[in-house]
């Protein structure tokens, strides 16, 4: 109404005006009309570009269409010089891009939206830009640039409580990764008090969730579990769907590091099936669950299933870029890629796995490589290398400084929750203090002089009282330093027993080295010397031949359980689990001993049923079957039998080894299996090193078996072992 008004006057006052007059005001009107409608324009402009940013929320919108409205955003903007429209379409974008996976650009975008937040001179939307400046670096894995951004953003951001919440949780989460957990904790436990204070259950759900992780990492297993306990509760109550699969999924994780695999699965599962029930777009969820496991079907020895899981986990983390979980489904294959033998492709996918590791800069699951790599070069002999890898683990380990920043969170929870003891104590004293001025004020005359001697009776009960709480606590630190040097006692008292024992066996070692290795030796030494110098003649030195290969078969058999006693020292021991026909199994590997057999006229009688198989371990057991019918043949008589026999029961199978030789009294019997045993000569005065056994017995228990004999002097003896049924 106001511009039509002004016009009729004008119209009015240009009728009753002169030519030139009529002129200059139609020239002035033009003017006037062109700067309105310009404005009219700019305001047109601006209100469309706000109606877009308010579409590009909508739910009703795909990506592509909410895409092409950031485009028409950014076009108009600019056409205006719009700063605020340029910011807002910049951001969109990102948080589009970001959707996709596609960080690199997402980040381009919020470089130039944090720009525009600068001209506008807005510290909440600079704040915002940097949040997400942030955590682009953060997926790129530009860890570094990351934290200087989340910085800044924590200094401007000061009034925004929810984004401060934001900041700190994966602020956390960055240094968790490093294994930084001190600065870690810290961050997670300001983003839970403050989503506290918000109370924001959503948030505070993933706070509780990132605080379980943390302790899960530490190893302190049951305190995540309590703390992953909460954050599901909390995100079951307010049907937070993304929290609560990541608290299945780290609860799950939890029992499997403690081995309690059937909760493991049953939450892993459950966390896959939630995951994929509401369509979650948190692919890493997924991928993780999958690596979990196929870790638990590792260890199940269900070796199909745990590779399809795998495979499944490296495929989704691939097409994701998601960097760390790659790395760890690439770990948990080098594991099971052991387990099936599969060295080589073990090495190389443990190879491929610390080049994604170390760029990422992920010492806790290198950490993990590192074991399973070393385990892959000990299968494939390759010692050097394998304790190589063992040391680059231990030095890794010392470098996170577990136990400090173990230490370092257990102070900083005390601390925290010894602040808010401090603040409610702090205000009682307030309380206290004011009602006590209160009284002052109305019976300061009266009550001067009480004062005065309470003050001073006050000031000489605190002053025994801290006299007295002192003594205390040095009686009590005196105390405790006793107990641990009755500690250290004990401990040094069990080292110089261990240390005996070491030494016995080391005297055990040199004492065969130096009589049953050296004599032989030096008696072929002696032979050949005098055949060399043709003192003896060849038809001389044939006579010897028996008693020489004699000795070199003893001397054999010294070296052969010389060598398995070093073999079977080394850490990494593992099974080797094959099926096997027991009767042909037994065949093949006592066939070297028939001969020996053959100079007594000894017949060994294989009584197994040819029928039967059975799983074991054939490297160990065929050690500890050539052992005992070795020893059958030594203590039997000539024209005797020795016979092989197996027996099933519901748990295992026993194979016994019976012959008809001299026998052994209590006495060797009890010492058969301990370095107290001695050696006796055989039928035929053969020789042994009384290692055999003893070495067998630890053979026999790493494979989870069982030592029986039964024997009586001048009836012959009957040692059995036995397999378990492995699954």
């Amino acid at each position: 109404m106001r511009d039509i008004t002004n016009f009729k006057t004008f119209i009015n006052f240009f009728q009753t005006s002169c030519k030139i007059q009529r002129l200059l005001y139609a020239f002035l009107f033009l003017i006037i009309g062109l700067k309105h409608n310009y404005a009219f324009d700019l305001r047109k402009d601006t209100t469309s570009i706000h109606q877009l940013i308010k579409e590009t929320y909508s739910d009703k919108k795909t990506q592509i269409e909410k895409l092409e409205l950031t485009h028409l955003i950014l076009n108009l903007s600019k056409k205006n010089n719009f700063t605020y429209g340029l910011f807002k379409g910049y951001t969109i974008k990102g948080n589009i891009l970001l959707d996709n996976y596609q960080y690199q650009s997402a980040l381009n975008n919020y470089k130039l939206a944090k720009t525009q937040a600068q001209l506008l001179k807005n510290n909440s939307y600079l704040t915002d830009a940097l949040f997400n400046i942030a955590y682009c670096y953060q997926s790129l894995d530009s860890t570094k640039k990351s934290i200087i951004n989340y910085q800044q953003a924590l200094v401007l951001g000061k009034k925004d409580s929810s984004l401060l919440a934001a900041i700190h949780t994966n602020l956390g989460v960055i240094y968790d990764y490093q294994g930084n957990y001190g600065k870690a904790i810290n961050h997670y436990l300001e983003s839970y008090n403050l989503n506290k204070l918000l109370k924001n259950q959503q948030d505070l759900g993933t706070s509780l969730s990132n605080l379980g992780q943390l302790f899960a990492t530490l190893k302190m297993y049951d305190k995540a579990i309590y703390y992953l306990k909460k954050s599901e509760k909390i995100a079951t109550s307010s049907k937070d769907t993304a929290t609560l699969c990541y608290a299945y999924e780290n609860l799950g994780a939890n029992y499997l590091s403690k081995n309690e695999l059937l909760k493991a699965r049953f939450y892993l599962e459950k966390s896959l099936e939630l995951a994929k029930k509401v369509k979650l777009q948190e692919f890493e969820i997924i991928s993780l669950n999958y690596s979990h496991l196929g870790e638990l079907h590792v260890k199940t020895q269900t070796f199909e299933q745990a590779k399809t899981y795998l495979d499944t986990a490296y495929k989704i983390a691939i097409t994701k870029h998601l960097n760390y979980h790659k790395a760890f489904a690439l770990t948990q294959q080098v594991n099971l890629l052991n387990k099936l033998n599969k060295l080589n492709d073990a090495k190389l996918t443990g190879e491929k796995a610390l080049l994604v590791c170390d760029s990422l800069n992920q010492k806790p699951l290198k950490i993990i490589l590192l074991q399973y790599l070393k385990e892959t070069y000990y299968q494939q002999g390759l010692y050097a290398k394998a304790f190589e890898t063992q040391e680059q683990a231990l030095q890794l380990e010392k470098s996170l400084k577990l136990e400090e920043n173990l230490k370092q969170v257990t102070v900083l929870m005390a601390t925290r929750d010894f602040d808010k003891k401090t603040q409610v104590k702090k205000l009682i004293k307030e309380q206290e203090k004011k009602a006590l001025e209160s009284k002052i004020e109305t019976q300061r005359i009266t009550l001067s002089l009480v004062i005065v001697i309470l003050i001073i009776l006050a000031f000489f009960g605190i002053n025994s009282y801290k006299n007295h709480q002192l003594q205390k606590k040095i009686n009590n630190d005196l105390a405790k330093k006793n107990h641990e040097i009755e500690l250290s006692r004990v401990e040094l008292n069990k080292q110089s027993e261990a240390f005996a024992l070491l030494n016995k066996h080391k005297d055990q070692i040199f004492t065969i080295i130096s009589h049953d290795l050296r004599k032989p030796m030096t008696h072929l030494s002696s032979v050949l010397e005098l055949l060399e110098n043709n003192i003896l003649e060849a038809d001389d030195f044939k006579t010897l031949i028996p008693e020489i290969s004699k000795n070199v078969k003893d001397t054999s058999e010294v070296l052969d359980s010389l060598l398995f006693w070093a073999k079977s020292q080394l850490k990494g021991f593992n099974l080797k689990i094959t099926e096997q026909n027991l009767y042909n199994f037994i065949n093949s590997k006592i066939e070297s001993l028939i001969p020996f057999a053959n100079e007594k006229n000894i017949q060994i009688l294989n009584q197994i049923n040819p029928e039967v198989s059975i799983k074991l371990d054939a490297m160990l057991s065929m050690i500890v079957l050539r052992n005992l019918v070795f020893n059958a043949i030594k203590f039997s008589y000539e024209h005797k039998q020795i016979i092989i026999q197996m027996e099933e029961s519901t748990d295992d199978y026993e194979i016994k080894v019976i012959d008809h030789g001299i026998g052994m009294s209590q006495v060797q019997v009890q010492n058969l299996f301990t370095i107290k045993n001695k050696s006796t000569l055989g039928t035929h005065q053969e020789r042994g090193t009384g290692l055999g056994l003893y070495f067998c017995n630890d053979i026999v228990s790493k494979f989870g078996g069982k030592f029986k004999v039964e024997s009586a002097i001048g009836r012959g003896t009957t040692i059995s072992f036995t397999i378990p049924k492995y699954t």
